[in-house]
C-alpha cells in the first residue's frame, strides 16, 4: 500500500488511510502488513474503507496517541489494544462492532472515546479511565451505561453521549461526575429520571427527548423546554422527595408548611425569577480587548461584554425602547457622557480581537452612526463644532442638544480614543460615536457592549451592571412562553464574558466577574454564574 510505503520510508508520525481506493487494496490483499512495523505513529486514521478486522499486532504501535477508524466494517477490536496506553483519542464509530475488549477498561489515559453507531448491547467497566472527558456510546442497543461510568474519580468527564439506545435507568450517583456539563439521553427507554439529576454543578445541557416518561407534565416538558426549565422542575420534585422524607440523601434547603385549606398538589412549581446567565470567557473563542499604552492618558477605562439571543422585536417598540435606554443611562449614571460612555455594537460585525487605542484626530478614522462616508476624527469634530455654534445662533441660545452637547469632552485632547477591530478598522470613537458598520438594528439577536470612562473602571462596571438589569427587566431576554412550562413567561438575557489586557496579554479586567452583578436589587432577578 502507498501510503504504507511512505510512511515507512519517511518515518511518518501521521497516516491517514481512506476513501476507495485504499479500500479495493484492502478488499483485494487486506490491510498492509508493514503498517504494524510503523512504530513511531503518533497518529493512526483508517476511515471509509471495506475494513473488517485488525491484526493483534495493532498493539505494537504504542507510541499513538490519536487512533481513527470511523465508518468501516469492523466487528471486533483485537484485545491487544490495551498495549496503546498512551492513547488518548480513539474513535470507532460507524462500525458493526457487537462487543468491546474487556482490555480497553485498561487505557488509563484515554480522554474521548466514541463508539457511537455500533451494535453494542454492553460495555466494559470504565471506572479506571481516569483521564477521560469525552464518553460517546449513542446509537448502539444498550440497556445500561456501563459499569463505572459515575465513578467520582473520572473527575474530568464532561460529556457523555448515549442516545438512541435501550437504556432503561439513570442513577442518582450521576452527580458524583463534578464537571459533567453534557448528558445526553434522548430516544432511550427510561420512565423516569432522578431528581437529585439537578444536583449536577456543571451540567448545563441536557437532552431527555424521546423518551416516554411516566410524569406526563415532566415529559412534555423534556420536549418543548430548556435544559434551564427541566433541572428547576427536578430540583423542585426534589425538595418535595426531601420535604416527606428528611433521611434522604442531602437536606432540603427550605420546608415550608402549607396552610390549612391550602391545596397541596405534587404538580406545583415554585416560582421562578428572571435570570442573568453569565457564561464564563471561552479560552479558544473568547472575545479579548487589549489596551494600548497611548489610550492610557486619554481613557483608560473600558469594560465589555457580549448579551446573546436577544430579541428587539418582542414588541413594535423594544428597539425603540433599548436606544432611550441608553440615552437615559448616558444622562442620568453616566453624568452626561463626562462619567461614562456606552456603544452597543452589532456583534456579528464585530471582528475580534479588538484594541482599544487612542490616534491622532488626522489619523483617526470611521464611517460615523447614521452616515456611508468614512471621515477623520479632526473633520468630524470640526464639523460637529460648526453644526452646534449654527444651532446655537438659529435658535438664539447657548445650549445644544444630542451629540454636540458631548464635544466638550474632547477639548484640550491631543489623542481620541478609539476601539479597533481586527482588520484596522475603528468601530467606536468615545465619547462622540460609533462606527455606523457595526450598527445595531431591529434584527440584530448577539450585541457586543462597550463602556469606557476616563475616571474609573468601577463607573464601567456599575454602568455596565445597570444596564443588564435594566435590559432583563424590559423583556430583551429569551422568554420561555410555553404554557406547559413551569417556567413559563421567565426571562433570560445570557451574558457572555469578555477580557480586557494589556498589549503583553496581561489581565486587567473580565467583566462580568464573580464580584460584578452582585449588587442587583430586584428580588425577581438571580444571578446564574456559569463557570467551569
Amino acid at each position: 500500500m502507498e501510503e504504507v510505503r511512505k510512511a515507512a520510508e519517511e518515518k511518518r508520525r501521521e497516516l491517514v488511510i481512506s476513501g476507495q481506493t485504499a479500500s479495493k487494496f484492502i478488499e483485494e490483499k487486506g490491510l498492509d502488513d508493514e503498517l504494524y512495523h510503523l512504530t513511531c505513529l503518533n497518529y493512526l486514521s483508517i476511515s471509509k474503507t471495506c475494513l473488517r478486522q485488525l491484526s493483534p499486532k495493532l498493539g505494537n504501535l504504542v507510541n499513538l496517541t490519536n487512533l481513527v477508524l470511523h465508518n468501516n466494517q469492523l466487528t471486533a477490536l483485537p484485545g491487544e489494544i490495551q498495549a496503546l496506553s498512551k492513547l488518548k483519542f480513539f474513535d470507532v464509530s460507524n462500525n458493526q462492532i457487537e462487543e468491546m475488549p474487556e482490555s480497553i477498561s485498561n487505557l488509563s489515559e484515554l480522554e474521548s472515546l466514541n463508539v457511537s453507531v455500533n451494535k453494542l448491547s454492553a460495555f466494559p467497566p470504565v471506572g479506571n479511565l481516569k483521564s477521560l472527558h469525552i464518553f460517546n456510546v449513542a446509537h448502539n442497543s444498550l440497556t445500561e451505561l456501563p459499569e463505572g461510568i459515575f465513578n467520582p474519580k473520572l473527575v474530568h468527564l464532561s460529556q457523555i453521549i448515549a442516545g438512541n439506545n435501550e437504556i432503561e435507568s439513570l442513577s442518582p450517583n450521576v452527580t458524583d461526575l463534578p464537571h459533567l456539563n453534557m448528558l445526553d439521553m434522548s430516544n432511550n427507554k427510561l420512565k423516569e429520571v432522578p431528581a437529585e439529576l439537578s444536583e449536577c454543578p456543571k451540567l448545563k445541557e441536557l437532552n431527555l427527548k424521546g423518551n416516554k416518561f411516566s410524569d406526563r407534565r415532566f415529559g412534555k416538558l423534556v420536549e418543548q423546554c430548556a435544559t434551564k426549565s427541566v433541572m428547576e422542575y427536578l430540583s423542585n420534585n426534589l425538595k418535595k422527595e426531601r420535604a416527606k422524607n428528611p433521611d434522604k440523601k442531602g437536606k432540603a434547603k427550605s420546608k415550608e408548611k402549607k396552610k390549612k385549606g391550602q391545596k397541596a398538589d405534587d404538580d406545583d412549581v415554585e416560582f421562578l425569577t428572571d435570570s442573568i446567565d453569565v457564561l464564563h470567557f471561552d479560552d479558544d473563542d473568547g472575545l479579548v480587548v487589549s489596551i494600548t499604552p497611548a489610550v492610557l492618558s486619554v481613557r483608560p477605562y473600558i469594560v465589555c461584554c457580549i448579551v446573546k439571543n436577544l430579541d428587539l422585536q418582542k414588541t413594535a417598540n423594544s428597539f425603540k425602547q433599548f436606544i432611550t435606554l441608553q440615552t437615559k443611562l448616558h444622562d442620568t449614571l453616566c453624568n452626561k457622557r463626562q462619567a461614562a460612555t456606552i456603544a452597543t455594537h452589532d456583534l456579528s460585525s464585530v471582528k475580534g480581537p479588538l484594541k482599544f487605542d487612542a490616534q491622532f484626530p488626522p489619523l483617526l478614522m470611521i464611517v460615523p452612526l447614521s452616515k456611508q462616508k468614512e471621515v477623520s476624527g479632526e473633520t468630524l469634530v470640526d464639523d460637529l463644532m460648526k453644526e452646534a455654534e449654527q444651532i446655537r445662533r438659529e435658535k438664539k441660545r447657548n445650549a445644544v442638544s444630542g451629540i454636540h452637547k458631548y464635544l466638550d469632552l474632547l477639548k484640550d485632547k491631543t489623542q481620541y480614543p478609539c476601539l479597533i477591530d481586527s482588520a484596522g478598522t475603528v468601530i467606536s470613537f468615545p465619547p462622540i460615536t460609533n462606527s455606523n458598520n457595526t450598527k445595531i438594528s431591529k434584527e440584530t439577536s448577539s450585541i457586543l457592549i462597550e463602556v469606557t470612562s476616563s475616571t474609573s473602571l468601577d463607573v464601567c462596571k456599575k454602568v455596565c451592571d445597570e444596564l443588564l438589569v435594566k435590559m432583563l427587566e424590559m423583556g430583551l431576554g429569551k422568554d420561555s412562553a410555553d404554557e406547559a412550562s413551569p417556567s413559563a413567561g421567565q426571562k433570560t438575557l445570557t451574558v457572555e464574558q469578555v477580557k480586557v489586557t494589556d498589549e503583553e496579554g496581561n489581565l486587567r479586567v473580565v467583566y462580568p466577574s464573580r464580584t460584578d452583578l452582585s449588587a442587583v436589587s430586584n428580588p425577581g432577578i438571580t444571578v446564574n454564574r456559569n463557570y467551569e
